[in-house]
């Protein structure tokens, strides 16, 4: 074991050549703040400036157990072939706690030398240094086999350790970009976050606004059809009672007001069991997608609304999930409402195509269209709602329309 002299002999040194690979070592390591690029340049780095065939660089955490371990010199193979990464024990743990570098002939030789595992190549001569600021001990660099195969001399080591001190502040400039990294993904994902609460108490207030415009139309049609239907009945009732009352009872009319009731009686039902449909069809859970648009297509074309044709592909292989075919449902219920309300055409024509892991669906009609620039798609004939009803599942709506030339809604749904 020796330890580095006071000065060098330069008669026959290459100590201008050295000097010339350590500035060279130094320089690359200026340009980089990959951390990981960072420890392997400087175990090769090392390994130039003294001319040694195997190099290492063992970086230690705060309790002096070995945390990585960067080779310089063997191949993967022979890497694999060793095995676990050295434990810290050794003439390793030797130079972990030694106060300055060590040089060794023969590593054999030496007394804490623990020999080498299997499948490791043979060294001999050894050269360690810390890497070091002050008492803070990042690690250490290990080096064998001198390539003229003589000992590692002086100049070797102050090279070293001159490398090593640049090395320590390219450690530290590499950790300190990282730590900066890492902070500012935190302020970016913290960002990111508030972000996507905005967009769901955004989200959250259009459903509830969409809730009570729902809330609002169901309430509208409970009191202008079921209401007035049962105002109706309650009407006729009193007349049926008063014609009973007549001493002079007229049964055939009696008996006609009875069937007027009875009429305004199946007509109330038949509005609220429509406006029970609209709300939620029971075929859409009972059975399914195609079963319920069929019988949307059935009830309009049956009113006398509009004459709806549909078609399908991909629908009989089995349920979609329920979110999403309630998704669907309601866009073309809502696009074929638009049409009855304010197309004005005779005829509507509904394509649902499950290909690819996603819904298409189109609805089209042939009714009075309008300009898109002056009624904007979002917030005109309910597409706001159909909007939110698709982003709520990953989906998008489109409005297209041409005065004169009819309307086209496309829907489009991921479900895989």
């Amino acid at each position: 074991m020796a330890s580095a002299a006071a000065g060098f002999d330069g008669g026959a040194s290459r100590w201008p050549q050295k000097v010339q690979a350590l500035l060279g070592a130094a320089q690359e390591l200026a340009g980089e703040h990959e951390l990981d690029i960072v420890l392997r340049r400087i175990a090769a780095g090392a390994a130039t400036i003294v001319e040694a065939r195997y190099a290492a660089l063992g970086i230690y955490d705060s309790s002096g157990s070995i945390e990585s371990f960067i080779h310089h010199g063997m191949d993967d193979a022979t890497v694999a072939g060793i095995g676990a990464l050295p434990q810290g024990r050794g003439l390793l743990g030797e130079v972990i706690v030694a106060s300055g570098p060590i040089r060794l002939d023969d590593l054999g030789a030496d007394p804490s030398s623990e020999g080498f595992p299997a499948n490791h190549p043979p060294m001999r001569t050894f050269l360690g240094v810390p890497v070091a600021r002050g008492e803070h001990r990042y690690g250490n660099l290990y080096l064998t086999e001198k390539a003229d195969g003589a000992p590692f001399d002086e100049e070797d080591e102050a090279l070293v350790i001159a490398f090593a001190a640049v090395a320590v502040g390219a450690i530290e400039s590499a950790r300190l970009v990282q730590s900066e990294r890492a902070r500012a993904k935190a302020v970016a994902d913290l960002e990111a976050e508030r972000a996507r609460a905005v967009a769901r108490r955004e989200m959250l207030g259009g459903i509830l606004s969409a809730q009570e415009t729902e809330r609002a139309r169901v309430s509208r049609d409970l009191h202008d059809d079921v209401g007035q239907a049962l105002t109706s009945v309650l009407l006729g009732l009193r007349l049926v009672e008063s014609s009973l009352g007549d001493p002079e009872v007229d049964v055939r009319e009696a008996r006609q007001r009875t069937e007027d009731v009875r009429e305004l009686v199946v007509d109330a039902l038949r509005r609220t069991r429509r406006l029970a449909s609209d709300l939620r069809p029971t075929v859409l859970d009972d059975v399914g997608l195609l079963a319920a648009l069929e019988r949307l297509a059935q009830d309009m074309t049956g009113r006398g609304d509009a004459s709806v044709e549909l078609a399908t592909d991909g629908l009989t292989g089995g349920r979609l999930p329920p979110e999403v075919e309630t998704v669907v449902y309601r866009v073309v219920q809502e696009a074929l409402t638009n049409v009855v309300r304010h197309a004005g055409a005779p005829t509507a024509s509904v394509t649902v195509l499950v290909a690819e892991g996603r819904v298409r669906a189109l609805v089209e009609d042939d009714g009075v269209g309008f300009d898109p620039q002056v009624a904007p798609g979002r917030g005109h004939l309910g597409v706001e709602g159909m909007v939110e009803r698709a982003e709520l599942v990953g989906g998008t709506v489109e409005l297209f329309s041409t005065p004169g030339a009819g309307t086209t809604v496309r829907l489009e749904v991921p479900v895989a």
